[in-house]
């Protein structure tokens, strides 16, 4: 394998990542403030006992956002662990996907495209890691 190919795979994987904890962040404070085009019922959230979407909002931004924008750094970097961290920002959407369809069910189209999302990071993931990172 190309030291070529392999860094153009760790910039795809950064780059998707990146713009994907960017979109969480995004979303988080639009949830936080009420923006328009995200008030959601707040009856959604009975089963967890909220009044209002802020803790979902801090939660998808820190959480999610977070550990993407994590991730996006270790394949910046070209750093063997690229692939490692994108798993783990998987296993972390997974659960909050797993927590978000328990709770409220699927009443979003967003859901269904954070569902594919998913799909392509675990492929690029899982792309990486069969490109070892060279220094």
């Amino acid at each position: 394998m190309s030291t070529l190919r392999t860094r153009a795979t760790m910039r795809v994987l950064a780059t998707f990542e990146a713009l994907f904890a960017a979109s969480a962040v995004y979303g988080g404070i639009s949830l936080i403030v009420g923006a328009p085009g995200f008030p959601m019922p707040v009856e959604w959230l009975a089963p967890l006992g909220l009044t209002s979407w802020v803790l979902p909002g801090i939660a998808l931004a820190l959480g999610i956002g977070g550990t993407l924008a994590w991730a996006s750094v270790f394949a910046w970097r070209a750093d063997l662990r690229a692939p490692a961290a994108a798993l783990a920002a998987c296993g972390v959407l997974t659960g909050w996907l797993a927590i978000q369809f328990g709770v409220i069910g699927v009443r979003a189209p967003v859901q269904w495209v954070t569902v594919g999302l998913l799909a392509v990071l675990l492929g690029l993931a899982l792309l990486a890691r069969h490109r070892p990172a060279t220094s």
